[in-house]
């Protein structure tokens, strides 16, 4: 398989942060869809479906981008400085937005927001620099002793971190110490650990020749789904505090997430106008947290289904749309500000010489 990008992968990455947007749509503390929905409705029972579909778009995120850079340790310094620059610039823009109009601008104010406040970015960063040691790892084993790697990974920051996450939130006792992520549990898969086994499982994918029937994948993801809308349900029902279901260190999500990237992968197409939309997946996820409380959405969960659905989704394109007029604004006002700093950036070397 060859290092292009072909449009079928690009096609998933807007899928996946419309899907991030939905789920930050039911969100309660965001856009607040479950908050306002019904208790007991059909439109409640909705909002659970569309959180299990949606659930794996970190995941998915993460195993697009090891699908790519296992094959390559080049890694450059200046993509963490634009990636951070526009999360502080985002947050400066924010800040002031709200802040002018209610004159409370303050010194303190304006250094909180220059710190790149995104577990993402950090998160992801942070993976990207260790990754090309990841890949020397992958590499040397060969697919089968790396497939053995994946498996053991996978029982340990999989399986065993959502078992003690279900017993924590069914006996309410802290069982942290016992947790293999850390002393403070799995955090719900937050973590550098998950990110990292999502990784390895996407470097899998792409170094593996294993070939899948499509139809059969597409109902294996169904069944995941309706497995996880059932737990998920009982777990409401039974009046947990989190839904453990939609953590993303789930064994459920993360073979959700890799079936997905696996079917999208064997399909190949070409199209400039999906590939070059797909440049604004990350300004989408930036800029979509500004507005998604002020789509009223509380109107709308009175309304029915119907209305919930067809609300969802145009909130989800007409924020992706947006994103990709801002993205194409900020790359303009600061294109120049990129070059003048890449020779700079160039200097620091993250790449890892395997010669």
């Amino acid at each position: 398989m060859s290092n292009t990008r072909n449009s079928s992968i690009e096609l998933l990455r807007i899928i996946a942060i419309m899907g991030v947007v939905i789920l930050h749509y039911n969100n309660e503390s965001m856009g607040g869809a479950f908050k306002f929905v019904e208790e007991g409705s059909f439109s409640q029972m909705y909002l659970f479906f569309t959180e299990n579909v949606f659930a794996c778009a970190v995941n998915v995120f993460i195993m697009i981008s090891a699908f790519f850079l296992c094959k390559t340790e080049q890694r450059r310094f200046v993509r963490i400085v634009e990636l951070v620059l526009q999360v502080i610039l985002f947050q400066l823009v924010a800040y002031f937005v709200v802040a002018i109009p209610s004159g409370v601008v303050s010194f303190g104010g304006i250094i909180v927001n220059m710190i790149p406040l995104n577990y993402f970015v950090i998160l992801y960063s942070v993976l990207y620099l260790i990754s090309p040691y990841f890949n020397i790892v992958i590499h040397k084993l060969g697919t089968e002793r790396l497939k053995k790697l994946v498996f053991i990974l996978f029982l340990m920051f999989s399986v065993w971190t959502i078992g003690i996450d279900y017993v924590e939130s069914v006996v309410a006792i802290d069982f942290g110490g016992f947790n293999p992520v850390g002393l403070k549990g799995s955090q719900a898969g937050y973590t550098i650990v998950n990110f990292s086994l999502v990784y390895f499982i996407g470097a899998y994918i792409r170094e593996s020749d294993i070939k899948i029937d499509r139809l059969k994948t597409v109902a294996l993801i169904f069944v995941i789904i309706a497995v996880m809308l059932v737990i998920s349900i009982i777990e409401h029902k039974l009046g947990s505090e989190g839904i453990v279901t939609w953590h993303y260190n789930n064994p459920l999500i993360i073979v959700m997430s890799a079936l997905v990237v696996k079917l999208f992968s064997e399909i190949s197409f070409e199209s400039k106008i999906i590939n070059e939309l797909a440049k604004a997946t990350f300004t989408c996820f930036l800029l979509h947290e500004m507005f998604i409380s002020k789509v009223k959405i509380e109107q709308v969960t009175q309304e029915g289904v119907i209305v919930i659905f067809v609300h969802q989704l145009l909130v989800a394109v007409s924020l992706y749309l947006a994103s990709y007029i801002v993205y194409k604004i900020y790359s303009f006002l600061t294109g120049w500000f990129i070059k003048l700093i890449k020779p700079l950036c160039d200097k620091v070397n993250i790449s890892l010489d395997v010669n």
